[in-house]
């Protein structure tokens, strides 16, 4: 990819990829090892707890639902292909983890892979209110997609993959507004999503997969079924309230739509790095461990703290409402009718590779 080649020429951290990509490797199998030894044991273990203890070993739910950044993040670097080296190995654990964490594979690779080429489009702007419909619609639908509704949404979208194509491809045409360009081929890829015959069968495969080990972990939970529930709507809630920390608020006008942000040291680990969101859009095909050396300051200069951010999502001026929300809708306002500037940003994008790995 031109952008890797140009970065390895003048960057010696990247001229060292494959020592970097084999240490990250070795480090995923670590983290992918915790992760599902903690979802076994909020799963399994834990019904196992409280039924011979009771609610006094309910803490341990805590550091498990820790483990949530983690487990996205370790299936965000599957997406990019960037988990282990083996294809196979790197597909298998990818669809091992999206099983335990309940998210369909396909579809949600499908529609990362879009986001990196159509980031801060129509359909990838739930911050801003953009006229169409009700705004008080708009208030609630931001309000429950902000505090878990992301989650839920990924839960049953393999539904999708159960009903006939011809209603998948319809609901597509509902849920991608047509409103500016590139909105026609966004649609035009979820459709082809919908309509993919190998992808509606691994989405029913890995859907009847999560179904049976949740359903076998709530006949173990028995009565403390809530327990389950609960951990589960946790790990929604920072799910759904993470999705778009580094895009929100942010104008169409800004280096690929992204921003960094700061986290200590510590917790950089916890999110495997995630809060250097622009960074991972400049370069999305390096490793989460090489996106601090690839931080440049002319383009990777943090915005604040991650978790400051995080909480600016819950201000009363979102979704932010044409003409009433200042610099928030003016940077969406000034940007969408131009949309020549994003294909200055993206020319020398990867662009036809993540369009290939969406839709094979």
């Amino acid at each position: 990819m031109l952008r890797d080649e140009i970065t390895a020429s003048i960057n010696p951290h990247v001229r060292q990829k494959t020592g970097r990509q084999a240490v990250a490797a070795h480090l995923n199998v670590a983290l992918i090892s915790i992760v599902l030894c903690g979802t076994l044991l909020q799963l399994f273990g834990m019904p196992m707890a409280l039924n011979n203890y009771g609610m006094q070993v309910a803490w341990l739910l805590l550091p498990i639902m820790l483990l949530q950044p983690l487990h996205w993040g370790l299936i965000h670097e599957a997406i990019h292909s960037h988990l282990l080296p083996n294809r196979r190995a790197d597909d298998f654990c990818a669809r091992l983890l999206s099983i335990t964490l309940g998210v369909p594979f396909d579809a949600t690779r499908f529609s990362h892979l879009v986001h990196h080429r159509f980031s801060r489009h129509g359909y990838d702007r739930p911050d801003v209110y953009d006229g169409h419909g009700s705004y008080a619609f708009a208030w609630l639908r931001y309000w429950g997609r902000l505090f878990g509704g992301v989650y839920l949404g990924i839960l049953v979208s393999p539904l999708i993959a159960c009903a006939p194509t011809s209603v998948g491809q319809r609901l597509m045409k509902e849920l991608i507004p047509v409103n500016e360009d590139g909105d026609i081929k966004v649609r035009q890829l979820f459709i082809s999503l919908v309509s993919n015959p190998s992808k509606r069968w691994r989405t029913r495969r890995d859907f009847g997969m999560t179904v049976a080990l949740y359903g076998v972990s709530a006949w173990a939970y028995g009565s403390w079924w809530p327990m389950l529930v609960g951990s589960m709507f946790v790990r929604g809630l920072w799910h759904s309230f993470a999705d778009n920390i580094a895009h929100h608020g942010v104008g169409l006008d800004e280096p690929e739509r992204a921003r960094n942000y700061t986290l200590p040291r510590a917790l950089q680990f916890l999110v495997i790095n995630q809060h250097l969101h622009l960074t991972h859009h400049l370069y999305p095909s390096a490793p989460w461990t090489t996106l601090p050396a690839l931080r440049a300051p002319e383009n990777g200069a943090a915005s604040g703290n991650y978790f400051r951010a995080a909480f600016r999502q819950v201000s009363c001026i979102y979704p932010c409402a044409p003409m009433t929300s200042g610099n928030c809708i003016q940077g969406v306002i000034s940007s969408r009718c131009n949309f020549d500037r994003r294909s200055d940003l993206t020319k020398n994008k990867p662009s036809k590779q993540i369009s290939n790995e969406c839709l094979e």
